[in-house]
C-alpha cells in the first residue's frame, strides 16, 4: 500500500477561514453550506440544501462537538465540485453545539469530501484531530480565535494517510 501525506493547507482555500456570528448549531450548519456556495464549491441552492441535510443527519448520530470548545462537523457529498474542502470558523461568543461536555464551541472545522473518497475524508479528520492535540488548542482556545493564528497552524499540518 502506497502512503501519502494530506496537507490541510491544500484544502483550506482563500475565504475558508472566517469568524462565526451564529450562536446555535443548526444556523451554523446551514450557514456553512451557504459559505460553500458563496466560495464556489457548491453550484446551486439544491446543493446547499443537500449539504445542510447531510450535516444535520450526521449530527443526529451524535454531536460532532467532541473535544472541549471544538467541533468537527463533516459529510461526504457529491454536491461539492472538488474532492475535498475544509472550512474553519471561529467564534469569540461561542456556539451551543450540544457538545458532549456541554461547553460552547469556539472553533469549527467543517470537512466536506466527495462520497467516493473515504480515505481522504478519514485522513482529514485524523489530521485535524492531530492538529488539535499537537497545539493543545482545547486548553488555550483564546489564543486561536483569529484567522491569522488558525492559518498559521493549518499551514504546517501534514498527516500521513
Amino acid at each position: 500500500m502506497v502512503k501519502s501525506k494530506i496537507c490541510l493547507r491544500e484544502y483550506v482555500k482563500e475565504g475558508c477561514i472566517f469568524e462565526i456570528e451564529d450562536t446555535d448549531k443548526n444556523t451554523l450548519l446551514k450557514n456553512m453550506a451557504l459559505k460553500l456556495k458563496e466560495l464556489g464549491f457548491i453550484g446551486d441552492d439544491k446543493g446547499v440544501e443537500s449539504v445542510y441535510q447531510k450535516l444535520v443527519e450526521r449530527e443526529k448520530l451524535g454531536s460532532t462537538g467532541i473535544i472541549k470548545y471544538i467541533a468537527i462537523p463533516h459529510c461526504k457529498t457529491d454536491a461539492i465540485n472538488t474532492e475535498m474542502v475544509i472550512l474553519v470558523g471561529y467564534s469569540k461568543k461561542g456556539i451551543d453545539f450540544q457538545s458532549h461536555d456541554g461547553k460552547p464551541v469556539h472553533i469549527v472545522f467543517g470537512v466536506f469530501t466527495k462520497k467516493s473518497n473515504v480515505t481522504l475524508h478519514l485522513g482529514a479528520l485524523a489530521a485535524i484531530s492531530r492538529l488539535i492535540s499537537k497545539h493543545s488548542i482545547f486548553s488555550r482556545i483564546e489564543e486561536f480565535l483569529s484567522k491569522e493564528k488558525l492559518w498559521e497552524i493549518i499551514e504546517e499540518c501534514e498527516y500521513e494517510i
